[in-house]
């Protein structure tokens, strides 16, 4: 699968919200808690979606906004092969996660 290209910021004139794209690369050192990412365009995100573009698949996300912020978790999937159980850990503190990129759309004033 291919991973389109995000268009930049764009204001539509009389319309009460704005559409910003961004997408960024992970931090050098995660710290627990995520990273976060600030959209300077913006106020106020009245709603927003990050994605993950790297297809890799031990890696999910949770994401939430206050503000102009966007604060993104990232965690680890493990299976355990023996009784079929997943689980999910943040990953720690310290780990470089530069090689991933990802793609954040918010709606906002």
């Amino acid at each position: 699968m291919t991973s389109g290209r995000l268009l930049q910021p764009f204001r539509k004139e009389n319309a009460a919200d704005i559409v910003v794209t961004r997408s960024v690369a992970g931090p050098s050192s995660y710290t627990s808690g995520g990273f976060t990412v600030t959209i300077s365009e913006l106020t106020k995100i009245k709603d927003c979606i990050v994605q993950l573009r790297n297809q890799d698949n031990d890696k999910r996300i949770k994401y939430s906004f206050s503000g102009n912020t966007v604060t993104i978790q990232v965690f680890t999937i493990a299976a355990d092969t023996s009784t079929g159980a997943i689980s999910a850990s943040e990953v720690t503190d310290g780990t470089d996660l530069s090689g991933l990129t990802f793609d954040i759309i918010v709606v906002g004033e």
